[in-house]
């Protein structure tokens, strides 16, 4: 979370600058040829960055709640699931991979510029805004539901080695905690993103707030 809001802010201040914002010489590099691949290779990049934030997000995550170490070295390695890691790691590519593709339909789409202007009309919502609105719940409420989760229980059923039966029972018991639990967190954070992100930049914004 503590990340997020540094990149939420950041992001609000490069937008909201009169200028680019200059950063330290090392640091300003790293960003520029991040962002020539961003341009380059927008969906290889975007998947690269869903796939190591999803590895480094879930070595964190194991590091942090393992039980203090026991003295030897197989004790030491059991609070840390390699198999786990790798598939969530490629659930975050491939999702990231899917994700890239969705935004930059929408961000393209004349549906969306359409329900905007609608918005505009209608509720004297901005354009951005509406256009951002019409995004964030076709995320939400249509792909995270059809595409995410999915995807996300096959990889869990795929790392425990749950039989499908079983997978499925799990995937029933799960969804409706998990999916308000994801609209408490994405749904600001996809508002967010879509108003103040440039197009470009958007999935690496919503893989590092998750």
């Amino acid at each position: 979370m503590s990340l997020f809001i540094i990149v939420n802010v950041g992001a609000t201040l490069s937008l909201l600058a009169p200028s680019p914002l200059e950063l330290p010489a090392p640091l300003g590099a790293a960003v520029s040829g991040y962002g020539a691949a961003l341009v380059a290779h927008p969906l290889a990049t975007k998947g690269a960055t869903a796939l190591a934030l999803s590895v480094s997000g879930d070595a964190v995550t194991q590091v942090a709640s393992r039980e203090p170490e026991r003295g030897d070295s197989e004790a030491r390695g059991e609070w840390f699931d390699a198999r786990r890691n790798l598939g969530f790691g490629a659930f975050g590519g491939a999702y990231g991979l899917v994700q890239g593709a969705l935004f930059d339909v929408l961000n393209e789409s004349p549906a969306v510029a359409a329900a905007a202007a609608a918005l505009q009309q209608e509720a004297a919502v901005p354009d951005r805004l509406g256009a951002a609105l019409v995004k964030t719940a076709t995320m939400q409420f249509v792909a995270v539901p059809a595409l995410y989760f999915p995807l996300f229980f096959a990889v869990v059923a795929a790392v425990r080695g749950y039989p499908p039966s079983e997978a499925v029972e799990y995937a029933r018991a799960q969804i409706r905690p998990l999916l308000l639990r994801c609209w408490s967190f994405f749904l600001p954070l996809q508002l967010s993103n879509f108003v103040l992100v440039p197009d470009e930049w958007q999935v690496t914004y919503v893989s590092l707030g998750s």
